[in-house]
């Protein structure tokens, strides 16, 4: 695996970005897609969604798989990738989790009823999904383990990642942030630094990867920034985030 850092972008250009640990551009590619989500793949691969598809591409831009599903209602709001599987979520006419392969035939799905902005591997055959004031985690056959509901509604989980035994979840409404947790997803930090975080990936080096509008930012687990990439183009708007290392967030 390398260790890249890969962003979603839309606005005045629709791609993708390949950077590094520091946030130095090694790539992109301006493929014309409107991408809600990004995931790294196992393979140094990326995939994408938008409205009703799944994309699967090369790091270099090259296409791999249009997975397109037959029903336009359908929108796949965010993906992650663990493994040997695809997790992307769904919302629309339908909501709920779809399991897939890496080429993206589908192994299962299971509805959830919420309106999912983001969802994160876990490991133990589970998955966590942001969504509103909630934060969910379903085994993968799933079931529902647990329904965290912050006691404000002004809160909106809008993305979420996973790596080791915690969980991370990027918010915005009446707060804007991000919050640390255990796998029970019991609170053990939070950090309000006034970002509108559309994205959120866990790095290797005790630090998230945050996108918001035109910037991509990185932070310590402590709250600390270390580096913001302001893109110089402000009709850029950086979607999604993830993470490529020993693992994939």
């Amino acid at each position: 695996m390398s260790n890249n850092v890969y962003a979603s972008y839309n606005g005045s250009q629709l791609g993708f970005t390949v950077r590094d640990f520091a946030l130095n551009q090694r790539s992109f590619s301006n493929n014309g897609v409107s991408a809600s989500s990004i995931a790294a793949g196992t393979n140094g691969d990326v995939y994408l969604t938008a409205a009703n598809h799944i994309y699967h591409y090369k790091i270099d831009g090259t296409l791999v798989r249009d997975m397109t599903f037959p029903d336009k209602g359908i929108i796949y709001s965010s993906v992650v990738v663990r493994g040997d599987r695809v997790y992307a979520t769904y919302t629309g006419s339908q909501k709920g989790v779809t399991v897939r392969d890496l080429s993206l035939e589908q192994r299962s799905f299971f509805a959830t009823g919420v309106e999912a902005n983001g969802v994160a591997a876990g490991p133990n055959n589970d998955v966590y999904i942001a969504a509103g004031n909630k934060i969910l985690n379903y085994s993968t056959g799933g079931q529902l383990i647990k329904d965290m509901t912050f006691p404000v509604s002004s809160i909106n989980y809008t993305d979420i990642s996973v790596l080791g035994n915690t969980v991370f979840a990027a918010y915005n409404g009446s707060q804007l942030g991000f919050t640390i947790r255990e796998l029970d997803l019991s609170q053990r930090a939070f950090h309000n630094i006034g970002v509108n975080i559309a994205g959120i990936a866990a790095g290797p080096n005790n630090d998230v990867y945050l996108t918001s509008a035109n910037k991509i930012l990185n932070y310590g687990t402590n709250g600390s920034l270390i580096k913001d990439m302001t893109f110089p183009v402000s009709s850029i708007n950086y979607t999604s985030v993830a993470v490529i290392f020993e693992t994939t967030t």
